[in-house]
């Protein structure tokens, strides 16, 4: 059975695209990026910028917020909108305000940069870039295998690189992130492994596109479940995203037993929150899944019986 990490997969060139109205400015940045070892192209605005992603491929995209013509959000919709959800986009901004942030979220930025960062901070942040790129390129060679073969070991899956960095952007933003935990089982207390591949592409159309991810994957004790990251969801929220996957199931999942049952459990993970075992979960990603695991509850879901 093929794991994500067994998947061949070249590692993404160190090339970024700059992208900036302002010539000073530009030039500025792009003589700082290149000192500190970067591939680095420029375009003097978002439409340049897109022209040239449609012929060369940049890993990375740093862009500033306000220009003319096409803004870095219309630049980052316009990406995500043609189906490139590989490429990293980092918003460089004066803009600190949540709401300004929220947008850029929704948009499909990944995160944001000042332009009078430290070289340290510019640096880890290209290079968080260049991670999450790694693993979605890996994301999407499992796709393409297939959902029927999809199936990781948390240890070495996606799963648990989606984790890592969604833990950390959570702390970094001081965000909410929450956890949902899936299993199917059938009334026997058997595994509904049949039943996976068409819940867990009900479930992934069902969440935040961009935002959310779905995937399944098998836990230590041998068992398949679906899980589901949920960034900047409180677990108030989170419980009712669950609430809401088990009556989708139990309304459009085709099966040929009598009956199943979903368990769905939550976890969340609050920075700054010292009373909740939130450090121990940062400390322990693996341990985020397992309290959720821990605490899935039993939600009946009667067969489907209309025809059709």
């Amino acid at each position: 059975m093929s794991h994500a990490s067994d998947l061949p997969m070249a590692r993404p060139t160190q090339r970024i695209l700059l992208v900036d109205d302002d010539e000073l400015e530009l030039e500025l940045m792009a003589d700082r990026l290149k000192s500190l070892g970067f591939d680095t192209h420029t375009a003097s605005d978002g439409s340049a910028a897109l022209e040239l992603l449609q012929t060369q491929s940049f890993p990375v995209v740093i862009t500033d917020w306000q220009m003319p013509r096409m803004d870095g959000i219309r630049l980052t919709e316009s990406l995500r909108a043609q189906g490139d959800k590989e490429t990293y986009i980092i918003m460089l901004t004066v803009l600190d305000d949540d709401s300004s942030h929220e947008r850029g979220y929704f948009a499909g930025v990944d995160d944001y940069l000042s332009k009078r960062a430290p070289d340290a901070k510019i640096v880890a942040g290209i290079r968080a870039g260049f991670r999450a790129v790694e693993m979605r390129q890996a994301l999407h060679a499992v796709k393409q295998q297939g959902a029927a073969n999809a199936v990781s070991d948390f240890a070495t899956g996606v799963l648990a690189d989606r984790m890592r960095a969604e833990v950390k952007r959570a702390a970094r933003y001081g965000r909410n992130l929450s956890v949902l935990v899936v299993q199917l089982e059938s009334d026997s207390g058997d595994g509904v492994g049949g039943l996976m591949e068409q819940a867990v592409q009900l479930v992934a159309d069902a969440v935040r596109i961009d935002i959310d991810f779905a995937t399944r994957y098998r836990g230590t004790d041998g068992v398949q479940r679906i899980a589901v990251v949920l960034p900047e969801t409180p677990h108030a929220s989170a419980e009712g995203v669950g609430a809401r996957i088990s009556s989708l199931l139990a309304a459009r999942l085709q099966t040929p037993i009598d009956s199943f049952i979903a368990r769905v459990g939550c976890a969340s993970f609050t920075p700054g929150e010292e009373t909740r075992p939130s450090q121990q979960i940062a400390d322990n990603i693996e341990g985020l899944l397992r309290v959720a695991e821990a605490g899935a509850r039993v939600a009946p879901a009667p067969r489907r019986t209309e025809a059709g």
